[in-house]
């Protein structure tokens, strides 16, 4: 109503304005006596009543626009986009309100589009796996998202880059980059592990941005590929070591018939054996590099067939029988399970119970016994799945190297251990089989008493998730 109130002085002095051609041309008749005064006058005021309703309709036609045009730039109007503009004053003509219409339209979906825009953006943010940091020249943080759950504590918006990455390295790179340095990529150590390591990649802008930020840090976790990197190192090294010891011994071997031995047929036939010694070894960690690598290539590959294990078991103790015997060692198997069989492939299961055995009957004491127990169990998911554990009366392990002992290459005896041809692989490769049959390992040894290995592999007729 007080809006109304307040129109309508403008309405009149509109009123009045279109009107006095009108009421001029009147009052120069009356004054000319060519119209009566009183006449002149009942028409003067017709005149501007008849202009009053234009000029009213007119008004409130341009409040209208006046207020859609500043609810456009009012607080919220991103998340309440306006309407289309409904203009029809005859004065403004149809085409004006037209346009006018259409560009409030065309703004309003390029608010929903950039809104849209603007939540996808938000959502990819905070999904990625490292935090994002936005810094401005100062080294202050504009703005962080990203990397929920990353072992950093989020400083507020204002706060030194510092109070988020603590490392002193990556704040002096992102001090040179903020100088206009290049982008650099910088690792350091950080989390609740000192083998937890993350890498800074640090970007600058060419202009800052609008909001001030004039470099981006992305964050990212590298603990796993630091590890390969490590692992590849430690691999390389290993091999070479134990290639190396057998070679050296082949190349004395051979000096020495080719010198000092050349005429002595005992001497000969002693290295010679040396060298029959040396080249098994060889051959051994050779077939057992290529078995572990081959493994590993299809581990992500699950096995759709299903295997018995009773004949595995019974070639495997069959083969090892000699070695068992020459150290008076009795094989025995005992089995709850009418025909048990597992989901698998014959030849790797073959391998992992022929590495099993072999280990309990070389680490074995002397005329003591390996006993094989099958039996039922329960995978973690709890799908059906046959036991074997495989049973020792050996020296044990200590408790500090059960948790390595399916590493490459580590050896709780390493001195023994090559006495007896191992070659530091054998478990790893049973490792890396039992992970491809989707199953799971077990290690208990008690120092002075013996080991046992169990394996627990998918019944036949469960089901292999991915």
């Amino acid at each position: 109503m007080a809006d109304r109130l307040a129109a309508r002085p403008l309405i009149l002095r509109t009123a009045c304005a279109a009107s006095w051609p009108a009421a001029a041309v009147l009052a120069a008749l009356a004054l000319t006596g060519h119209l009566a005064a009183g006449a002149a006058a009942v028409a003067a005021g017709a005149a501007a009543a008849l202009t009053w309703v234009p000029a009213a309709r007119h008004h409130r036609e341009m409040a209208r626009l006046v207020d859609a045009l500043e609810s456009l730039g009012a607080d919220g109007a991103a998340e309440r986009p306006p309407g289309r503009l409904r203009v029809a004053s005859p004065m403004l003509g149809a085409r004006v309100g037209a346009a006018l219409s259409d560009a409030a339209a065309g703004l309003g979906a390029r608010y929903r589009r950039l809104l849209d825009r603007h939540a996808s953006s938000e959502r990819l943010i905070a999904h990625l796996p490292g935090p994002v940091i936005a810094i401005d020249g100062n080294r202050r943080v504009v703005r962080a998202a990203g990397g929920g759950g990353a072992p950093f504590d989020r400083a507020p918006a204002g706060g030194d880059l510092a109070a988020m990455l603590r490392d002193p390295g990556v704040l002096e790179a992102a001090d040179r980059v903020l100088r206009g340095g290049r982008a650099e990529e910088i690792d350091f150590a950080g989390g609740p592990s000192a083998e937890t390591a993350f890498a800074a990649r640090i970007v600058g802008l060419a202009e800052a941005a609008p909001d001030g930020t004039k470099a981006v840090v992305e964050v990212s976790d590298v603990t796993a590929a630091r590890q390969v990197e490590r692992t590849r190192a430690d691999f390389i090294a290993n091999a070479s070591h134990e290639l190396r010891t057998p070679l050296s011994v082949l190349l004395g071997c051979i000096q020495t018939l080719r010198g000092p031995a050349r005429g002595d047929d005992a001497a000969q036939e002693r290295f010679l054996a040396m060298m029959e010694d040396q080249t098994e070894r060889m051959a051994r960690l050779v077939g057992d590099l290529l078995s572990l690598s081959r493994i590993e290539l299809a581990e992500h590959q699950p096995h759709t067939g299903t295997a018995a294990l009773m004949p595995i078991l019974a070639h495997v103790t069959d083969t090892l029988q000699f070695a068992a015997r020459s150290r008076g060692i009795e094989i025995e198997t005992d089995c709850a399970l009418a025909e048990p069989a597992v989901v698998g492939d014959r030849d790797e299961l073959t391998q992992l119970f022929q590495n099993l055995v072999d280990n309990a009957v070389k680490y074995g004491r002397e005329g003591s016994r390996v006993a094989l127990r099958v039996g039922p169990d329960r995978l973690d998911d709890g799908g059906p799945a046959v036991a074997v554990a495989v049973a020792d009366r050996g020296e044990g392990i200590a408790e500090e190297h059960l948790p390595r002992l399916t590493e490459r290459f580590y050896r709780a005896d390493s001195e023994r251990s090559r006495e007896l041809g191992g070659t530091g692989l054998g478990l790893a490769i049973v490792k890396h089989i039992v992970g491809r049959h989707r199953g799971r390992l077990g290690i208990e040894s008690t120092p002075g008493e013996g080991s046992v290995f169990s394996v627990i592999l998918p019944a036949a007729d469960s089901v292999i998730k991915p």
